[in-house]
């Protein structure tokens, strides 16, 4: 499918309606043959980040069902799926049989099992509302292919953390969907009763039967992704060539990280999903996490978020989301014109494994860093979005501020977590500091 859809990306490429806006967007890169572009795109596609969100507590999470949390980090040392989280969660939790689940609707098809069996061809669960460990292990770890340079990597709503997971460790368990398989299944599929979605997909651009990408192999993945999106609006369908624009805007086509155009809720939702067949052991196939500034810093959620990092020697970098976990907006058009930058991070100082990159810390930048902890944990109660924002600009303006690293600027290295904002310097894992031994993995539930 890969080498099929080659021919026509090229004539994409070559076509007038995407110079003109590639031209907008992307000058430098403009000036690449399609051959090149394509290419270019494969590179940064392959270094791109794959984001995992996760709640740091169980409490955190903003999705329904059972997540992957840091308890269950510490004690078995890989990254659960949601239902091993589940397994886990029952066998913790009822020295008996569990309660009968509660009844569905007539009809009512859960969208994610629904999505992985028919489209990534995983056997079915005998109880769907109760997988055996064995069941629940030929599951897959949902995640977010970051071509977009999201700061938190991921969607907030997932989590209040994000995995960055080492590309080496995880190309060989790659399944590609060009979206959310969740979102295709409700929107396209009518899977999910009682579900209207406020928009309507181009569904027809990923026929039956879907056809996943890998690693190597995702050519037919690129069009699909942009052809998907064009949404049906006021009657008509958005442009493909205005979807390739938002896409390579952001992307590292788009040049300087600081000055990215802004995206909204609903470009946020528009990556690849990439899901890893597997579980990711740790410390070794993570690359560093990601804590979400507003809900964690200065919390004891936050303290444990710190905790993990520092017992797999992991750097930890803060985002600003912009609030964006707790704004909900209220119809496709508020979704369609809510925008945000997502362009924030910082190092955190205090951690090894942040100590351990080549990065140049400012002398006061522990200092600065749990000064600003404790201010936050004594006033972030009632602390406005003014204050936010203030106490925002004294992390970022106090310590070094990184970029997402791209096959452009750190050659895709497993050892960068980024490139620092203003010099454009590869932040890197210096040697001796690659991580900790691998242990040994749980035993089952």
């Amino acid at each position: 499918a890969s080498e099929a859809a080659t021919p026509h990306v090229l004539a994409f490429f070559a076509s007038e309606g995407f110079a003109e806006v590639f031209r907008d967007c992307c000058p430098e890169a403009a000036k690449l043959s399609p051959r090149a572009l394509l290419e270019s795109l494969r590179a940064e596609v392959r270094a791109a980040e794959y984001a995992h969100a996760f709640p740091v507590a169980t409490h955190a999470a903003h999705a329904g069902g059972h997540h992957f949390n840091v308890k269950l980090g510490e004690e078995y040392k890989f990254l659960l799926n949601s239902y091993q989280a589940a397994v886990d969660y029952d066998a913790t939790n009822h020295s008996g049989p569990s309660p009968a689940p509660p009844p569905r609707p007539k009809n009512f098809t859960d969208p994610g099992p629904l999505a992985e069996e028919q489209i990534f061809g995983l056997p079915p669960f005998a109880n769907e509302s109760k997988p055996t460990w064995a069941e629940a292990s030929d599951r897959m770890n949902y995640v977010a292919q970051n071509m977009r340079r999201l700061n938190f990597g991921s969607v907030p709503m997932f989590g209040d953390a994000t995995f960055i997971f080492d590309n080496d460790y995880i190309k060989d368990m790659i399944l590609t969907a060009p979206l959310d398989t969740g979102l295709w299944e409700m929107v396209c599929n009518h899977s999910y009763v009682g579900f209207t979605p406020p928009y309507k997909f181009n569904c027809p651009a990923w026929p039956r039967p879907q056809t996943l990408g890998t690693w190597d192999h995702f050519d037919h993945t690129i069009l699909t992704n942009l052809d998907v999106w064009r949404l049906k609006l006021n009657g008509s369908r958005t442009s493909i060539y205005e979807e390739a624009r938002k896409f390579f805007e952001r992307s590292p086509f788009g040049g300087d990280y600081s000055t990215l155009p802004n995206v909204t809720s609903f470009d946020v939702a528009k990556y690849w999903e990439t899901n890893i067949a597997g579980n990711v052991r740790f410390p070794e196939g993570v690359r560093f996490l990601i804590g979400s500034f507003v809900p964690l810093f200065g919390t004891q959620d936050g303290r444990t978020l710190q905790t993990f990092a520092q017992t797999f020697g992991w750097p930890l970098v803060w985002a600003f989301t912009e609030f964006m976990e707790v704004q909900n907006p209220s119809s496709a058009s508020a979704a369609l014109n809510q925008s945000y930058v997502l362009n924030e991070r910082a190092v955190d100082p205090t951690m090894e494994g942040s100590v351990a990159l080549n990065a140049t810390f400012p002398a006061d930048a522990k200092a600065s860093f749990n000064a600003l902890w404790a201010s936050v944990e004594e006033h972030r109660v009632n602390a406005t979005n003014g204050q936010w924002i203030e106490w925002w600009k004294t992390l970022s303006g106090s310590q070094v501020r990184v970029a997402p690293s791209t096959a452009s600027s750190c050659g895709g290295s497993q050892l960068c977590i980024g490139s620092e904002l203003k010099s454009g310097t590869c932040i890197c894992k210096m040697k001796g500091h690659a991580g900790q031994a691998s242990a040994a993995v749980g035993v089952d539930p």
